[in-house]
């Protein structure tokens, strides 16, 4: 079943097409001008709209050209319903943005076939955007922990560089590493190394805010962006997540395995940085002094 709306300023052509529709098992909305028309499609988030073409006040062009500029509605099949049979009337409610027309008064089983297809391909239509979308999301994440990866990571990090020296925002940026990684490899093989990378993929996501970003920034090293997060505040993040992990066990084959993270925190504005780039030299010297100092640990970058 799907929720129509139609916006008619004709009862009798409502009505109709109303009985006509319910009798397949649609929702019928209904609309008595394009005002009101354009507030229910709004708020009911229709399948697909029926528009008439000639009404008072506002016509179904204008109705349609304002349905077709409305986030919520752009991507609403539109149907004309016309009394006009001059195929000029029906070349321009195609070219508004209307995807067919029916002419008034209708034949009831035209007009069920022809919201019926729409809806069809309405579905398909989602359908191809939807695995779309699967497809992008596999080609940003890392397939062991599902965490965004190292490509992607830079793609996204340059952008909110931008956008934070724009509108001068705090962004901060955390790398982290697995303290002697190597040493789960060696000891119990690469299968457990792997156990390793997942669970520390699954505790940094458990450990940030859904509006920041982790990547898997290649072998066992991690990255985190934080949003509007200054300096002190990234530190914390990054002390917090290394004090979890640090407590958490990992448990793969009978083995109780313990794992810690060195962890460095760049944050901009800073004097010694000016793009993505350079904020993430910044913190890899961070990462690289938190491993000196002894690991399981993090350090910030000053400068």
């Amino acid at each position: 079943m799907a929720k129509i709306l139609l916006i008619d300023d004709s009862r009798l052509i409502a009505h109709a097409a109303k009985k006509t529709l319910t009798r397949v098992g649609h929702e019928i909305i209904l609309a008595e001008d394009g005002v009101a028309g354009l507030e229910k499609a709004k708020s009911e988030q229709p399948d697909l709209i029926l528009l008439d073409l000639i009404m008072p006040g506002m016509d179904g062009y204008q109705v349609c050209q304002k349905l077709i500029k409305e986030e919520s509605s752009k991507e609403t099949p539109v149907i004309m319903l016309t009394s006009k049979s001059e195929p000029a009337d029906k070349v321009k409610a195609l070219k508004i943005g209307a995807l067919d027309y029916v002419t008034k008064p209708f034949d009831e089983a035209e007009l069920v076939a022809r919201v019926n297809i729409h809806l069809r391909l309405k579905e398909l239509y989602e359908t191809v955007q939807e695995k779309n979308r699967q497809l992008q999301d596999l080609a940003n994440k890392d397939g062991l922990t599902d965490l965004f990866n190292h490509r992607y990571f830079h793609e996204q990090l340059s952008k909110d560089f931008l956008r934070a020296r724009r509108y001068h925002e705090s962004l901060t940026c955390v790398l982290l590493d697995i303290d002697h990684f190597k040493k789960f490899n060696d000891t119990h093989g690469h299968l457990t190394g792997d156990v390793v990378l997942k669970a520390l993929g699954c505790i940094i996501k458990d450990s940030i805010r859904d509006s920041d970003f982790a990547a898997r920034y290649g072998g066992e090293e991690f990255a985190l962006v934080l949003y509007h997060t200054d300096g002190p505040g990234g530190f914390d993040v990054a002390e917090r997540l290394r004090r979890r992990v640090d407590d958490n066990e990992v448990h793969d084959k009978g083995n109780v395995l313990h794992v810690s993270i060195s962890a460095g925190v760049a944050t901009f504005p800073h004097k010694l940085i000016h793009n993505s780039k350079e904020l993430i030299e910044c913190t890899d010297k961070a990462l690289y002094q938190a491993k000196n100092n002894g690991r399981n640990r993090v350090e910030k970058f000053d400068g």
